[in-house]
């Protein structure tokens, strides 16, 4: 199953803005990280886990601190083209949970998170579960 499905609006942030800013877009947002994008490329992710560790917990003032601080700069990404399969591994591989889609040209064009896996995993799982529930044989053996 092709990554096309993941092509979506993205949550940005760029390496100026603080990190009370990226912060704040996070929560109007509904999402757990922000990529900083240069030229249409992704350059690097800060997740909240980052800023609550890397800022919060070290008492580093959010309204101050700028978010190109905190970024994990080249992240790791996924084609468009590629499989959801292949995106499952890579994240496997480098024990992350969120991979930028880029297009073509590199730019970025989406992101597929592990939730995003996971909801997909269990719709194909509630549909198996689904046809064994409603075969129409039930002397058939399971």
């Amino acid at each position: 199953m092709s990554l096309a499905r993941f092509k979506r609006p993205l949550a940005t942030a760029t390496e100026d803005e603080t990190v009370e800013q990226g912060a704040r877009r996070m929560r109007d947002l509904g999402v757990g990280c922000l990529l900083v994008v240069r030229k249409g490329r992704p350059s690097g992710v800060v997740t909240d886990r980052d800023l609550v560790v890397r800022v919060l917990a070290q008492g580093i003032d959010p309204t101050s601190a700028r978010m190109g601080d905190f970024v994990t700069y080249d992240p790791i990404t996924v084609s468009v083209e590629e499989t959801i399969e292949t995106a499952t591994e890579r994240m496997r591989l480098h024990g992350i949970r969120r991979l930028p889609i880029v297009d073509e040209r590199g730019e970025v064009v989406g992101i597929v998170t592990a939730d995003d896996l996971l909801v997909l995993l269990g719709s194909e799982l509630a549909g198996v579960c689904d046809s064994i529930s409603n075969r129409s044989d039930s002397t058939e053996s399971r």
